[in-house]
């Protein structure tokens, strides 16, 4: 059984469980969990950092049997690649745009969470979503998913956005009423839904943010 490590939050961490989920991969959760204030020690993390055999040691990590695996979207594509390949997109254009729009949304996501960890006005953080989010949602358009009519890997990661942005931002769906739709497509999947709707799971009952942010912590 493979393992994902992770801080004891929902961060990185959350997408990637919801993709196994909706695949059906078994895994072992390995969490750390950050120091309380006011040293917010990372030390836990830090006694196994580098004696895990990570070429990149950091987390996100996976480890399949002698196979190792840092960097979040990596990640993503490899459970996909192995488990459930249609998840990388059905032909080289859909794979083309799932790339494509991860690289927008992924500089999205370091825009609204960074803030988060530096002061406690959420206005910057909504700011960030209404300058950052159109492009992503004009991409969206129409279409069922991401990358178009079929659910890819991007849509877990986008998901999870969406809940962190309907959190700091309470006109979310106001401001963008097509998201609205795309959330409950996605949080209806097959098995995902089961997954969200335990309310003893812990994407539930996780901060989005470690310990040591300003919001969310």
């Amino acid at each position: 059984m493979p393992t994902l490590g992770y801080w004891k939050i929902r961060g990185l961490g959350a997408n990637i469980r919801y993709q196994m989920v909706y695949q059906g991969v078994e895994y072992d959760l390995k969490e750390y969990e950050q120091g309380d204030a006011p040293d917010f020690s990372r030390q836990i993390w830090l006694d196994e950092k580098f004696n895990l055999g990570l070429d990149f040691p950091n987390l996100p990590y996976f480890i399949d049997g002698d196979f190792k695996l840092t960097e979040t979207v990596a990640i993503h594509k490899y459970v996909a690649d192995k488990w459930n390949p249609e998840l990388l997109g059905a032909t080289p254009e859909e794979k083309a745009r799932v790339n494509m729009v991860a690289g927008n949304i992924g500089s999205l996501k370091g825009a609204v969470t960074m803030p988060c960890y530096m002061q406690d006005q959420k206005q910057v953080c909504i700011d960030a979503i209404k300058n950052g989010l159109p492009p992503i949602v004009a991409f969206l358009g129409n279409n069922n998913f991401m990358a178009g009519n079929n659910v890819t890997w991007i849509d877990f990661f986008f998901f999870e956005m969406l809940q962190l942005m309907k959190f700091l931002h309470e006109g979310l769906f106001t401001d963008f009423p097509t998201l609205q739709a795309y959330d409950d497509r996605v949080r209806n999947l097959p098995k995902l839904k089961e997954y969200l709707d335990n309310p003893t799971c812990i994407d539930n009952t996780h901060t989005f943010n470690n310990k040591s942010a300003k919001i969310n912590n």
